[in-house]
């Protein structure tokens, strides 16, 4: 390697810009990878190959009534026999074979709308990017301080401002978060940053990382609030109302002496608990069904016990 291209490494690659640094970002955070499902040209394909499929059918159906109805003994037995019509292939004649080569294009076609179906089912069920996501994408993106991503390119809209293109977009991020871990996510923390975050919080290198000549900046002026540190918080607020719901509800109601307002008690917390299963798990509605059920029954057991006493 010459030596003046060593040097260049020793002092440090160029900062990437384009696609280049908009990867390498989202690699790093990748509940911001965010993509153009293609959702209309997704069904368009498959509309095209289905159209394909069904004219191949068409005339399959016609070659096969006129070879069982041909004078020729080999032909008739297509239909019965496979190795009669497998045999047709190394025929001469074109309206011989005509009906293996049909079955060979379909079984070629129908493999490939097949995967197709499948993988676009696949890509529908990635989730839309919250707003919020994608708002924090598109001003790193604009800010000259941050990304300062141009593209020049016919896909540059994808995330511009747009809400024909916003309506077929997907991200990677977990399509199995719930909307508790969604609020503190999206709205909390954002509030929380504007509010005291910004304050506090150290944010990223503010000069340049000299200890790594290949070390790049685009994060410098920014505050990272983890993904994964987030989850973590509202998984322990999540379990730790799991375990003092069922032991308030005893206290509450050990407290209260007037069975009429005891029983207006049972039906509020059980209301609490239903809400609560809904809003802090992803829990089906046969298991929140069942759920509050028990959750009532440990209740009317505990009063029928109390009242026994």
């Amino acid at each position: 390697m010459p030596s003046s291209e060593l040097e260049d490494i020793e002092r440090g690659l160029p900062e990437p810009g384009g696609y280049e640094r908009l990867a390498g970002y989202m690699s790093r955070h990748p509940e911001l990878g965010i993509f153009r499902r293609f959702g209309a040209l997704g069904h368009e394909n498959l509309l095209y190959y289905q159209a394909e499929l069904s004219r191949l059918e068409v005339r399959l159906r016609f070659v096969q009534a006129r070879d069982r109805a041909s004078d020729n003994e080999h032909r008739k037995q297509y239909g019965r026999a496979w190795i009669r019509l497998s045999e047709s292939a190394k025929s001469d004649d074109p309206v011989n074979s005509e009906q293996y080569n049909l079955i060979m294009s379909l079984r070629e076609l129908m493999g490939e709308y097949r995967r197709a179906l499948f993988y676009h089912k696949q890509t529908l069920a990635l989730r839309r990017p919250h707003r919020k996501l994608l708002e924090d994408l598109q001003g790193w993106m604009r800010r000259p301080d941050l990304g300062d991503i141009s593209i020049s390119s016919c896909d540059w809209r994808t995330w511009e401002p747009n809400e024909e293109i916003e309506n077929d977009l997907l991200t990677f991020e977990d399509s199995t978060m719930d909307e508790f871990t969604s609020l503190i996510t999206y709205t909390v923390v954002d509030v929380y940053h504007k509010l005291l975050g910004r304050r506090i919080h150290k944010k990223g290198l503010g000069r340049e990382n000299t200890s790594h000549p290949l070390t790049y900046s685009e994060h410098r002026h920014t505050v990272t609030y983890p993904h994964r540190t987030i989850a973590r918080i509202t998984r322990v607020i999540t379990v730790s109302l799991a375990c003092m719901l069922p032991v308030g509800a005893i206290v509450l109601l050990y407290t209260v002496e007037d069975m009429t307002m005891r029983l207006i008690v049972i039906a509020a917390l059980t209301g609490v608990f239903s809400i609560s299963m809904n809003v802090f798990t992803m829990a089906t509605l046969s298991e929140i069904f069942a759920a509050t059920a028990a959750f009532a029954a440990v209740q009317v057991v505990f009063l029928g016990a109390a009242n026994g006493g």
